[in-house]
């Protein structure tokens, strides 16, 4: 019996060793699961780490580990020319992307297209109203659509934030966001600056610019300019097909002051042309439809094309996705002032003329 017992607690044991190295190999596979799911954001979070030691006290008071960090964000793209830049941490630039968006209402509604590298991408363009199919019979070919096919080519042109100047004292108080602070003046100065060149850009000159709104869109009707009455923009808006004038992304876009005027203006009923948006139900429309403010349009003048009406996604926005940002300590040491300057590259192309449309003043 004493036997019988022993080869029962034998069995007993076996069973726990067992059920235990199972649990065991649970808990390991879960934890590779976990180990899995969590590099990305555990190396994103080391990266804004090295980043913010790096900004606060430059590659010199680094830890080794911090350094290898920096070293991965070292910008070394071809032909990209950031002369020693770093590339800027993912949260960080999504942070100034978003922040970015205050600056340009033609970007909210573009199409953007982010890439890895500047590389020249070949864009297809065409006047998209004259594109038609046919009716065929049974066993005959189809015919080939002979539209006059364009292209442009999307570039990579180079906006500098110009140099900010931070305090060393600023630098070194740990209860200050240095990202945040950084952020939002990189994405003011850049934001300011890329939504100008996509309206005012004219294709040419040295650097060459990108070719914005005010060269890329051809098809305008006139207005007044002392006189803007209400059936001048309604003509703006019948003056873009059907097809582009019912989509999401179809806007009126006009700087603040054309937008002051209008709220000031009645049809010729004395109802005004300006409808405030309804909290969660509508938004603001002019002539029922929606709007983008863009400070860098033209105000209302002769000869100037003051408002566009259109399908603002056949308008491309191509942003290299990575930004970087040079230190510059000696340059402003007597000052006790640390200098960061910050590099964006983009470009845009109007892919179907007939998308979009302007009113000139006369």
């Amino acid at each position: 019996s004493m036997k019988h017992e022993l080869n029962g607690v034998e069995s007993q044991i076996e069973r726990e060793e067992s059920l235990r190295s199972t649990d065991a190999l649970f808990v390991e596979e879960q934890r590779q699961v976990e180990a899995e799911a969590k590099p990305a954001t555990d190396v994103d979070a080391k990266r804004s780490q090295a980043f913010d030691s790096f900004l606060r006290r430059g590659l010199g008071e680094l830890t080794q580990e911090e350094r290898q960090i920096m070293a991965e964000l070292r910008a070394q793209g071809a032909g990209t020319d950031n002369k020693g830049g770093y590339t800027v941490p993912k949260e960080m630039q999504a942070r100034i992307v978003e922040q970015m968006k205050a600056y340009g209402g033609i970007a909210s509604v573009a199409q953007i297209l982010n890439t890895a590298d500047g590389r020249i991408i070949t864009w297809a363009t065409a006047n998209g109203t004259a594109e038609e199919g046919e009716l065929i019979g049974e066993n005959v070919a189809a015919t080939e659509l002979d539209t006059e096919f364009g292209t442009a080519e999307l570039g990579a042109k180079k906006l500098s934030s110009k140099i900010i100047r931070v305090s060393n004292e600023l630098l070194q108080d740990s209860g200050v966001d240095i990202e945040e602070y950084l952020s939002r003046r990189i994405a003011e100065r850049i934001g300011r600056a890329e939504a100008k060149y996509l309206i005012q850009g004219t294709g040419v000159g040295s650097p060459a610019q990108p070719k914005g709104l005010q060269t890329s869109v051809t098809g305008t009707t006139q207005a007044a300019a002392a006189a803007l009455s209400w059936q001048d923009l309604n003509t703006l808006i019948h003056l873009v097909d059907p097809a582009y004038r019912n989509t999401g992304t179809t806007r009126l876009a006009f700087n603040d002051n054309t937008l002051k005027a209008l709220k000031e203006m009645v049809d010729g009923q004395k109802r005004p042309l300006w409808l405030p948006d309804v909290a969660g139900v509508a938004p603001a429309t002019i002539l029922g439809q929606q709007y983008v403010i863009d400070q860098g349009i033209d105000d209302i003048g002769a000869n100037k094309k003051f408002a566009y009406f259109g399908d603002f996604s056949r308008f491309i926005i191509r942003r290299v996705s990575g930004m970087t940002l040079r230190r510059l300590v000696e340059r402003y040491a007597e000052f006790d002032q640390v200098g960061f300057l910050a590099f964006h590259r983009f470009d845009c192309v109007l892919e179907d003329v007939s998308a979009i449309k302007a009113l000139t003043g006369k």
